[in-house]
């Protein structure tokens, strides 16, 4: 308890609270007025929030690429936070909820530290994926080069007895990486965010693959949805294309759709739901919507003819809305994504908002 000299002093704390309540309250009617408004998000069952915000619980803190779990009664969320208020060091975090709404980020224990110099996660380590599969927790994650995005990206690998202390393995060589054609592979210039999921008794690895449109089409870049399969969590299949943008999002748009990123998978019903962002090129390279699809085998997918989730829904989400992860929990499917208005960063964080399970099926 803090106590004051003077009344005119408890009157300005007073009055000062309360101004911010009321920009809070006017902030989350802002948001709430958009999302009804918008005719894609009917089938949202739950009023979105923002879950986690700039600099909680650390400094200068941007959380990012959500990574959740369901064990139990808890929620477990692996996400990333730039460390040292170096805002391109970035490693991934780990946080906990009772309700999925409110969480303790554990910011004294970043979970993977950055490569060495050299490394191909130098700079960053990034869309941490986490399943628990034969015993162990199986991380997948995108590192980032001295050279940052310009860089090839490429997916490293840890594992984890309990979840919270982490071995890298991918050390030296990234697990996963492009083949370093861009304009001949479909994977030949990035190979990054990873989304895993275990799946008839095997880790689907989903990621995200970038290489040069065929035919000297524009956008010349191309950006796709790739799988791999493992049945150790270490050793994986040859990669191959299962997803790239159709009739939904063409390139002869005004935005020039570049595809898709950031898969996140969750198996409902004996199917696969794939959970994803949606790239443009226009007016600047930006992450603009959530979209979801269907499948009974992972390479032959059904799309849905509108996104979740656009980057208009919400007063914080101006620039981009991205990084989705989803959890079945009975009959409602929580999502939680991040999204950031690049003037407006202190708005920026993790959101939040749930469906109803026979509305995605």
């Amino acid at each position: 308890m803090v106590m004051y000299c003077s009344r005119s002093r408890r009157y300005l704390v007073f009055a000062g609270a309360l101004i911010s309540l009321c920009a809070l309250f006017m902030q989350g009617c802002e948001e709430l007025r958009a999302f009804a408004s918008n005719p894609l998000n009917q089938r949202a069952v739950d009023t979105p929030s923002r879950v986690l915000t700039f600099q909680q619980g650390m400094k200068m803190a941007l959380w990012n690429d959500p990574s959740v779990l369901q064990q139990g009664d808890t929620f477990i969320m692996y996400v990333t936070g730039n460390i040292d208020g170096a805002w391109k060091n970035v490693v991934p975090f780990r946080a906990t909820s009772k309700d999925g709404k409110n969480w303790e980020i554990e910011t004294n224990n970043p979970l993977i530290p950055l490569g060495k110099s050299g490394a191909f996660d130098e700079k960053k380590v990034e869309t941490p994926s986490v399943v628990y599969y034969k015993g162990k927790y199986h991380m997948y994650y995108t590192g980032v080069s001295k050279e940052g995005l310009r860089g090839s990206l490429a997916i490293g690998y840890a594992t984890s007895k309990d979840g919270i202390n982490w071995t890298k393995i991918t050390e030296k060589n990234p697990l996963l990486a492009p083949t370093g054609y861009p304009t001949k592979d479909w994977n030949g210039y990035h190979v990054a965010e990873p989304g895993a999921v275990v799946f008839k008794d095997k880790i689907y690895l989903f990621f995200h693959a970038s290489g040069a449109r065929k035919g000297g089409v524009k956008p010349a870049n191309k950006s796709v949805i790739g799988l791999t399969i493992s049945d150790d969590g270490l050793h994986f299949s040859d990669p191959v294309q299962v997803f790239e943008q159709g009739t939904v999002y063409p390139v002869t748009a005004p935005e020039k759709y570049l595809g898709y990123s950031t898969p996140s998978a969750l198996v409902m019903g004996g199917r696969l739901h794939l959970f994803y962002d949606v790239i443009v090129s226009k007016p600047r390279w930006e992450q603009v919507a959530i979209h979801h699809a269907v499948s009974s085998d992972g390479f032959h997918w059904k799309e849905d003819e509108k996104p979740l989730l656009h980057k208009r829904d919400f007063s914080w989400t101006g620039d981009e809305i991205r990084a989705p992860s989803a959890v079945l929990d009975g009959n409602i499917v929580r999502l939680w994504f991040a999204g950031h208005d690049r003037d407006q960063l202190q708005n920026a964080g993790i959101g939040y908002v749930e469906f109803n399970r026979s509305d995605l099926e």
